[in-house]
């Protein structure tokens, strides 16, 4: 994979982060963890040569299609970087915040896009017990201006041709996914798309919006208390195809236990309501799924 990467230089110049950059992106854009500002800036100045090019070429890649709609398939970090796809990422801040600007976006949106990358860094400090990012490749759509947190939601401008889906993300720290604030948020990109990108959106009518998730799977009505919110959040949709018969262990043991893959079942906390209902279908022989699904309108009164 690595090798359909651009080469060092070939877009524009790359300018590496230095220790400052990295600190003040991290804590102050990003509201990432001391600690994770720390780690970042002590991997910083332990890349060898191989690293910084590996770096570079990264970068090189969300340079030379800003706006793009596909996230980019970068090479996993080599194990002695864990933190190595960090790096590319904080070096493209400026150019997403130029792309921002040019399509009217404030820098209060800007930073709130940003955030994620604080919360994948406290993520994978639970799951893996040390700085990492290994979702790294999440963000090159982030930094190239076609993903923005609008309230509680977040929105991509997704799939191909001219007038692309407004896919439909959900941070884990986001707070709760209630029925009024997935309507504000999504009254919120019904005039911020088409505000932002006039060619691509000629008006709200114009939105599609589409989610995968494990979310949307309709059994979870059966194992989750009627007061949740997450059932709720599912009816929402008109689904579309049907789920993996070999369901999404990997999703459900990261967002829903906060668990590598590996972790065996017996292992997995409870700690909550969702854990505990989940588990109570895991151990009755429920395989979860993604499903997809299509926003219904009228279900929001929209």
């Amino acid at each position: 994979m690595t090798q359909d990467l651009p080469q060092p230089g070939a877009v524009k110049a790359y300018s590496a982060p230095d220790a400052a950059d990295v600190r003040e992106l991290l804590l102050d854009w990003c509201g990432a963890l001391p600690e994770d500002a720390d780690d970042a800036v002590a991997a910083l100045a332990a890349l060898d040569a191989d690293a910084v090019e590996g770096a570079d070429r990264r970068y090189q890649s969300i340079v030379a299609d800003m706006g793009g709609t596909q996230w980019i398939p970068w090479p996993r970090s080599p194990e002695a970087h864990p933190l190595l796809g960090l790096f590319p990422v904080l070096a493209a801040v400026p150019d997403m915040l130029a792309f921002h600007r040019a399509h009217g976006v404030d820098e209060d949106l800007s930073r709130k896009v940003l955030a994620d990358l604080g919360e994948k860094l406290r993520l994978n400090r639970r799951l893996h017990g040390h700085a990492a990012l290994d979702v790294a490749p999440w963000f090159t759509r982030h930094l190239r201006g076609s993903l923005y947190q609008l309230g509680r939601l977040q929105f991509g401008v997704e799939g191909p041709g001219p007038k692309p889906f407004a896919g439909m993300h959900i941070r884990g720290e986001g707070g709760p996914l209630t029925r009024e604030a997935v309507r504000e948020s999504v009254e919120w990109a019904m005039e911020f798309f088409p505000a932002a990108f006039p060619d691509r959106y000629a008006g709200p009518d114009d939105l599609e919006f589409v989610c995968e998730s494990w979310l949307l799977d309709p059994r979870l009505r059966e194992w989750l208390p009627e007061r949740s919110n997450i059932p709720g959040f599912g009816a929402l949709f008109d689904l579309q195809g049907e789920g993996d018969p070999a369901g999404n262990r990997s999703d459900l043991w990261r967002f829903v236990f906060g668990r590598t893959e590996d972790t065996p079942v017996e292992d997995l906390p409870g700690d909550n309501t969702l854990q505990r209902s989940v588990m109570a279908g895991i151990k009755a022989g429920v395989t979860w799924q993604n499903r997809r699904g299509r926003l219904n309108l009228h279900r929001l009164a929209l």
